[in-house]
């Protein structure tokens, strides 16, 4: 895999981000969401083997700041399995992200889940919670994209 192939995701995801934007609206959420799972797949099943064409990254981070700005509380677990997939992915999606609907909701729907995959996901906000500020956080992600 050559890094023609990273040069087209980079510009995929500019492409995206041209189109959408950092907020989507309401009716764009659902095409969001099945992105960030088919880049999500991608990059899950090459790293599991089991595919050749690795998913984008840099796409999965904008869709995830997408959510994150939409701030459906369900998307916690979309997200978090996008970071899940591989190293490139757990630093290319932050944390923060999984939080858009804030900390406090997050962690009720989370504890309401309580599966084991609920438990990790509150063990990793546990990380950041503290500091967390979401105004900070979202101005920081429109000056990182809306200025570069």
């Amino acid at each position: 895999m050559g890094a023609d192939i990273y040069d087209r995701y980079e510009r995929d995801a500019e492409d995206h981000l041209a189109a959408y934007g950092l907020r989507v609206r309401d009716d764009q959420v659902p095409i969001i969401r099945n992105i960030l799972v088919r880049e999500t797949r991608h990059e899950a099943d090459t790293y599991a083997g089991l595919g050749t064409v690795p998913g984008n990254t840099q796409l999965m981070r904008i869709c995830a700041i997408q959510l994150w700005h939409a701030g459906a509380v369900e998307d916690v677990l979309l997200v978090h399995r996008a970071r899940g997939t591989s190293m490139d992915a757990t630093g290319a999606v932050d944390v923060e992200l999984m939080l858009g609907a804030g900390v406090a909701r997050t962690k009720e729907y989370l504890a309401a889940l309580g599966t084991a995959e609920a438990q990790g996901i509150l063990d990793e906000i546990a990380w950041v919670e503290e500091s967390y500020d979401a105004g900070h956080y979202g101005a920081f992600l429109d000056r990182y994209y809306l200025t570069t």
